[in-house]
């Protein structure tokens, strides 16, 4: 019989690609134990957690776009089962155009069959249903909405540390062992180690060779000081800004590559305090309660990395979603298991054997 320090599976990072992780092998009744430093650089912390199926300026979509929607519903419907409280929010989101060309690029959106259920109605900058600046016109996106992270993260916590299986440390690289049978770590040992510590894994000695390219974000929460006209949907132009709890906004985002120090700026904040009065006809409506920074685990590709080692089979990724993890990880991580309990088949997109 195993001895009580010994798992099948050490996951690092409790963000929410490491919690969706474990609570899927747990699932399977597997044994696992999740390493986290309390959420000391987790991204998934201070991300809105927009679900946002089409990205970009030409509204592109993922050939896996329903699917990642499918596994959405399901896996945050699932747990807010479990939690007693709802972590998703779907809230129409309404686009801006900031060029003719945009409008190019929705209407032929609109007429493909595979994406016309996630592109409603054009909407006229003359008559515009919401309170902002919309001099191009803009659309409506449905199936769209944001996930109450700090919420989900804390009740994962909770369950997984319910199970034993949640330790608050800091894992060190210099303190694991490869071992022919799986891997040591202080007083645990396990078959498998699953990095999913977002950025920092881009400094990972087992890892290093996988072209990770972190974006430092900045986001604001705004609070109401007046009874002026504000959006009731998400608002995505130039800058997004979020409805969230009654009075409560949320507007994003900067994107810097040349930082990772997870610290909100005064050139952020200007910068995205300028974006709300291009945005919004009333911006005197809001005032700032609190500024914050993280930085997302973005890749060169723009493509999530998952899978194993090439040479240290004991040793996996399971990384590198991004802006989008709110989307894409429930899918991802059903993936995952499916690969690490049966051996099936990771999407070519996302296996990091493109690079090995």
């Amino acid at each position: 019989m195993a001895s009580a320090s010994h798992y099948d599976y050490l996951i690092v990072g409790q963000g929410l690609a490491g919690s969706l992780l474990a609570w899927r092998l747990l699932q399977q009744e597997k044994r696992v134990l999740v390493v986290d430093d309390g959420h000391a650089t987790a991204s998934s912390m201070v991300a809105a957690g927009l679900i946002n199926p089409l990205a970009g300026m030409r509204f592109n979509h993922s050939p896996f776009v329903h699917e990642w929607l499918a596994a959405v519903e399901q896996t945050y419907g699932e747990l807010a089962g479990m939690a007693g409280e709802p972590f998703l929010q779907w809230l129409d989101m309404v686009r801006l155009f900031r060029s003719s060309e945009q409008v190019r690029f929705y209407e032929r959106q609109r007429a493909r069959t595979e994406t016309a259920d996630l592109l409603g109605r054009r909407l006229d900058a003359e008559d515009f249903p919401q309170p902002v600046h919309a001099p191009w016109g803009g659309f409506e996106q449905k199936r769209t909405g944001w996930v109450r992270l700090p919420r989900l993260l804390a009740f994962m916590a909770r369950w997984l540390e319910g199970k034993g299986a949640l330790r608050r440390e800091r894992l060190n690289h210099d303190d694991l062992v490869l071992r022919d049978d799986g891997i040591a770590w202080k007083d645990a040992t396990a078959r498998h180690l699953v990095f999913c510590d977002g950025y920092r894994s881009m400094h990972n000695p087992w890892f290093d060779w996988l072209p990770f390219a972190p974006d430092q974000g900045e986001i604001l929460t705004l609070k109401r000081n007046a009874n002026l006209p504000l959006p009731d949907r998400i608002i995505n132009g130039a800058t997004w800004l979020l409805p969230v709890d009654e009075g409560r906004f949320r507007l994003g985002a900067t994107h810097y590559h040349d930082r990772q120090d997870n610290r909100a700026t005064e050139e952020g904040k200007q910068k995205l305090l300028a974006g709300m009065e291009t945005l919004l006809l009333h911006p005197d409506a809001l005032e700032l309660e609190k500024n914050e920074a993280g930085v997302r685990p973005a890749t060169a590709d723009r493509q999530p990395f998952i899978g194993s080692h090439p040479e240290f089979q004991q040793l996996h990724m399971f990384n590198g979603f991004g802006a989008h993890g709110s989307l894409t990880i429930p899918w991802y991580a059903r993936r995952m298991v499916e690969w690490l309990s049966e051996g099936k088949e990771l999407p070519k997109n996302a296996n990091i054997q493109r690079y090995s």
